[in-house]
């Protein structure tokens, strides 16, 4: 009898711990820090946007959903991306005062990113830190609005972006919910991230664009779910 139950002891002892779902993406929610550069020209950065809108920098809520290409060391992902920027403020009379009325610049981005999450220590040994980066492409769709809500002007700007950002592995905080959420959703890991952007978008350096990049570069936050 014990030739068979000990064979069966040591399989038990050598299976995984925790079998997880397929493997097909992942889905992202957070935010950045953004001011745009369309001042840019102006030597002293106090041109008509810094006028009307200030100096204060905004955020930008992002949403992204990409497709894992690879997950044997690490997660090479291809998705699509967007987000929401708002900017409103009092328009400027032609002497330059404040109106009585708002304005506002609105930019929602569309963008294809391609990510290399360096995840393997998590998969393989939940290490609580991944570290990945991004390329993308942009394109910035935008519209400025004049005091009557109407649109004054539209337009878009395409440009590119690189980000550097660290995952910090949620899963390590409670195992067993981490396990349950993988079952009933097939959640295969969670990370909350910080990140750092750089980004061009001003038409590849077109002098007749708006130049839409940050001034200085983004800080993000938000919450990753890799599917």
């Amino acid at each position: 009898m014990s030739r068979f139950v000990l064979p069966a002891l040591a399989l038990l002892a050598a299976a995984p711990v925790r079998a997880e779902s397929p493997r097909w993406g992942a889905v992202e929610i957070g935010a950045q820090t953004y001011r745009p550069n369309i001042d840019t020209e102006f030597p002293s950065g106090e041109g008509r946007y810094t006028r009307v809108f200030g100096s204060s920098r905004g955020w930008m809520l992002q949403l992204g959903i990409s497709r894992a290409l690879f997950t044997k060391a690490g997660s090479l992902e291809l998705g699509v991306r967007t987000g929401y920027f708002r900017d409103t403020a009092r328009a400027l009379l032609p002497t330059g005062e404040p109106s009585g009325v708002d304005t506002s610049l609105t930019i929602i981005p569309s963008s294809v990113a391609l990510t290399y999450r360096l995840d393997y220590l998590a998969d393989r040994w939940n290490v609580p830190f991944a570290p990945y980066g991004r390329a993308t492409l942009e394109r910035y769709n935008w519209w400025v609005t004049n005091g009557s809500g109407g649109t004054a002007m539209r337009g878009a700007t395409n440009g590119w972006s690189v980000t550097g950002g660290v995952g910090f592995l949620l899963d390590v905080l409670d195992p067993i919910l981490a396990r349950e959420l993988d079952r009933d959703s097939g959640v295969n890991h969670s990370f909350l991230y910080f990140e750092v952007t750089k980004s061009s978008i001003d038409d590849f350096g077109s002098s007749t664009s708006w130049d839409l990049s940050d001034e200085k570069v983004s800080l993000g936050a938000g919450l990753l779910f890799v599917f």
